[in-house]
């Protein structure tokens, strides 16, 4: 069962999703559905701090591997 969610946007903040959805063929609510389940998706937050780990020891991959 789905549920019915309220939100309140600025107009130009909407009209810029309005936009964004013309752009892919979709709505408006499917494009906000889609960008929620990335975000609560763990297997991306996990990558997401994997990937703020390997920005932290950048350097160190450097210069072991003469990038």
């Amino acid at each position: 069962m789905s549920k019915h969610v309220t939100i309140r946007l600025d107009e130009e903040f909407h009209e810029r999703l309005k936009a964004r959805a013309a752009e892919q063929g979709t709505t408006v609510t499917a494009l906000i559905t889609e960008a929620t389940k990335r975000e609560l998706d763990e297997d991306r937050a996990r990558f997401l701090a994997g990937v703020d780990e390997f920005a932290e020891h950048w350097d160190y991959f450097q210069e072991r591997f003469g990038l």
